[in-house]
């Protein structure tokens, strides 16, 4: 796994190091709060919260949003798991996640009020894919689940299988 040192939601820092010290991390990239595939995910995974713990795992969210859009993804959906903001989405980028939009997605989005570029200042208009990694505690990736739909997310019962299996 790509180390990383990113601020919480409270602008607090993270490292990736300090989270695999307590054990396995579950990390999930989401594209931001104004989607709502990404919401309901979120809070889907708010309810698997208390089984994610119990296996000793943390559970991290990540977006390129801005802290105070990190802030209100957590305030507004009740979340007790870390909500990290990845500025220009250079984490993203080193799990090699982030794609770039076409342009006439782009420009459909613009039209309805929101322009990627300037919402994750970023030169163009990028997003991450919706992906989920279960981490070992010696930072090995030991489950992954990326698609291009982000509509499509990893399975809750194939999380805390991969979790299951590490020792």
């Amino acid at each position: 796994m790509p180390t990383f040192t990113l601020s919480d939601a409270h602008g607090k820092t993270q490292k990736s190091a300090d989270l695999l010290a307590k054990g396995p991390i579950v990390i999930v990239f989401y594209r931001g709060a104004w989607c709502p595939y990404c919401n309901l995910y979120l809070r889907s995974m708010q309810k698997y919260l208390p089984k994610i713990d119990a296996k000793g795992a943390s559970l991290v969210a990540i977006s390129g949003e801005s802290l105070d859009n990190s802030l209100s993804v957590e305030q507004k959906d009740n979340l007790k798991f870390t909500v990290l903001s990845d500025p220009n989405l250079a984490v993203s980028r080193q799990f090699g996640i982030v794609y770039e939009m076409p342009k006439m997605l782009d420009e459909a989005y613009v039209t309805l009020g929101l322009d990627i570029k300037k919402y994750y200042k970023t030169e163009k208009a990028e997003l991450p894919l919706s992906a989920t990694y279960v981490i070992d505690r010696s930072g090995k990736i030991t489950y992954a689940f990326l698609n291009v739909d982000y509509k499509h997310r990893a399975e809750p019962a194939d999380i805390l299988d991969a979790l299951a299996k590490l020792k």
